[in-house]
């Protein structure tokens, strides 16, 4: 949720990423050269794409022929943020927050949706009037998490469980994208401002954690790589991918972890540069990443968007297979 909060202006870090490939996206979605600002992508339960726009304050389903029709609509001067996908439950994660321009907080919500009709099945309100929610994940024991990028706080909505914090954050941290791995036991969650950390999910199911500015260590990147400016994160079996558009080259990373994922062993650069263009988040299919390679957000300033006719957003399919790589 790059273009919301005000470190969010880019961090224009230029260390070397790695090796990167000279793999091709396959452009999945493309939306009109209008504003949009497309954040977040899933799939829907009858497996077309359902997109998120911030700027529209609409959910899109892409249509076979190209067309994006409206899902859901949020009310005025709100906007759709983060999606996540829970198959096995036929249930959708949508984030709700104010759009950019708006000058007074707009309440912000988690809400649960019907994978194939759009219809809203339930809905969890921040307690704090100041949160504005980002990124969501769902765990694979159907739990979402969601990222609150103003209140610092990350939140968990347990399947037949009010809403509840799951971890209260240091001032200077700013909360993004997350994955859960495959058993459950541990949330990786992006800081924008200073990299990776990981949540022990079975420490802290009895009570919320506490990360001071002392304890609020982030993972050590490997090889003095750089970890901060992530904004998306995906699970790909045992390594996390992320979407890094805080550096001056944007990227799609791989990151290798240990086994209890407290450590990033090795990283790659699956792509950087063009054509990405403000990536920000995507979900793993298969040996496929799915995710928004142009989101559109550099068109747009604190007020709205900077131009009348930005080029299109982007849906981009990224093969993980390694039979695809040169």
């Amino acid at each position: 949720m790059r273009g919301l909060a005000g470190v969010m202006t880019g961090l224009a870090l230029a260390l070397a990423a790695g090796t990167a490939s000279a793999q091709t996206l396959e452009t999945l979605v493309a939306t009109a050269a209008e504003p949009v600002t497309i954040e977040s992508v899933a799939r829907g339960g009858d497996g077309a794409l359902i997109l998120s726009s911030v700027w529209l304050g609409r959910l899109y389903r892409a249509e076979a022929d190209g067309r994006l029709t409206t899902l859901l609509e949020a009310d005025p001067e709100m906007g759709f943020y983060g999606l996540a996908a829970d198959p096995e439950r036929g249930v959708l994660y949508a984030v709700i927050a104010e759009r950019p321009g708006r000058a007074e907080p707009g309440g912000t919500s988690l809400l649960r949706i019907d994978r194939t009709s759009g219809a809203v099945i339930d809905r969890a309100m921040s307690p704090d009037p100041m949160s504005r929610f980002g990124d969501v994940a769902v765990g694979p024991d159907g739990s979402a998490y969601v990222a609150d990028i103003r209140a610092l706080k990350i939140f968990v909505w347990r399947p037949g469980r009010a809403l509840e914090t799951l971890a209260v954050l240091p001032e200077r941290a700013s909360p993004q994208g997350m994955a859960v791995s495959a058993d459950g036991r541990w949330l990786v969650f992006a800081d924008y401002r200073n990299g990776l950390h990981r949540i022990d999910l079975a420490a802290v199911a009895q009570g919320p954690a506490t990360l001071t500015a002392e304890t609020y260590e982030p993972m050590t990147p490997p090889d003095a790589g750089e970890l901060r400016g992530i904004d998306g994160l995906a699970r790909h079996g045992d390594s996390i991918l992320a979407m890094q558009n805080g550096t001056r080259t944007h990227r799609v990373l791989r990151l290798t972890m240990n086994a209890d994922w407290s450590a990033v062993t090795a990283r790659q650069a699956l792509v950087e540069g063009a054509p990405l263009s403000d990536p920000t988040t995507g979900f793993v299919e298969g040996d496929d990443l799915i995710f928004v390679s142009r989101s559109q957000w550099t068109d747009f300033g604190r007020d709205g968007p900077t131009t009348p006719t930005p080029a299109p957003a982007v849906v981009s399919r990224l093969s993980l297979s390694e039979e695809t790589r040169p």
